[in-house]
């Protein structure tokens, strides 16, 4: 609001715009005080030229406002100070006019104090919108940056894989470049300085499938979404991102059914009391017997307790009681 109403105050008129603004408004301030001038009594003989000089001061500028205050007083002075029709200078006339150069005076020193500061303000606010475009373009391409790096990174894994035969360290790789694969596309949508929330959900919606093809094993899995706008912060969204494609990974290995298919499902909803849920689920074995989430052995998992505890969430592994299978749940702290 302060902005826009600089932006009015200190535009710029031409000399002959400011000249005829000003004639205007000591005309229809003369006018006017001729129409209300049976209704006052004596002594108000600058009632409608005050807010003339005001108004010519405050919007057209210091000089324009001096111009409306001496036309201004010069016709109170004949028209409406004792005798009237006159520019003869009683001790009446002198006080009057007195106190309205003191009026005038005081209101237009503060005018120009006011359009000083306003100036002031509009040339930070200028300075303030450069250097937050500045800081955009630095960021995004901070960010740009990032990702690139990740997928260079990841790509260098992938090469490194060729050049091994173990099976076992040829997994661990592919498991390293999906991950990091991961956090560059997570990265990439944090690219806006403006937009530090993502919804989870949608994020989700779009990483699960590209796992499932990262993998291999899309064709073999029946995947059910059941997801709910859920806003998270951007130091929320990597690990989370990392935890739900990590429980995702631990179904593709142990949760397959007797004829080697997976039926997966994703569940990513609010729960109230500033928390949200995410759940993945199996149709296969279940959970084998006397497991412990805390003394899991395997890598992925252990990666998904240690982003639960920096997010300050809960990660359980249940069975699921029907139709079978086993039932990870992230219950997390959002902002409200």
């Amino acid at each position: 609001m302060l902005y826009r109403i600089s932006r009015v105050t200190l535009r710029r008129y031409s000399p002959a715009s400011a000249a005829a603004i000003t004639l205007a408004g000591v005309a229809i301030a003369l006018l006017l005080r001729f129409v209300v001038d049976d209704w006052l009594p004596p002594g108000f003989p600058y009632l409608t030229f005050f807010p003339a000089v005001i108004l010519t001061g405050f919007f057209l500028g210091n000089r324009a406002g001096i111009a409306s205050a001496l036309l201004c007083g010069l016709c109170a002075w004949y028209f409406f100070i004792a005798p009237a029709n006159s520019f003869a200078l009683s001790g009446g006339a002198v006080v009057a006019l007195g106190f309205y150069v003191l009026v005038v005076g005081t209101d237009l020193a503060l005018i120009e104090l006011m359009r000083r500061a306003l100036r002031q303000m509009s040339g930070e606010h200028a300075r303030a919108t450069q250097l937050a475009r500045t800081n955009a373009l630095m960021f995004h391409e901070l960010q740009h940056r990032v990702s690139n790096n990740l997928q260079v990174i990841a790509s260098l894994l992938k090469m490194q894989r060729r050049n091994l035969a173990d099976p076992a360290a040829q997994a661990a790789l592919d498991m390293a470049s999906a991950r990091l694969d991961m956090v560059s596309r997570v990265q990439r949508r944090l690219h806006d300085p403006n937009r530090q929330e993502i919804d989870l959900s949608a994020l989700l919606e779009e990483m699960a499938p590209e796992i499932l093809e990262m993998s291999g094993s899309a064709q073999d899995v029946a995947l059910r979404l059941d997801t709910r706008p859920v806003r998270v912060s951007s130091d929320q969204s990597v690990p989370l991102a990392l935890i739900c494609a990590e429980l995702i990974a631990n179904a593709l290995e142990h949760g397959r059914d007797g004829a080697g298919r997976l039926d997966l499902e994703l569940r990513c909803t609010p729960a109230g009391e500033g928390r949200a849920l995410l759940e993945v689920a199996d149709g296969g074995p279940g959970l084998p017997e006397g497991f412990d989430l805390d003394q899991a052995r395997s890598l992925g998992l252990r990666i998904a307790r240690q982003f639960a505890q920096q997010l300050g969430a809960s990660l359980t592994m249940t069975d699921r009681p029907t139709p079978g299978g086993t039932r990870a749940s992230l219950s997390f702290p959002v902002a409200s």
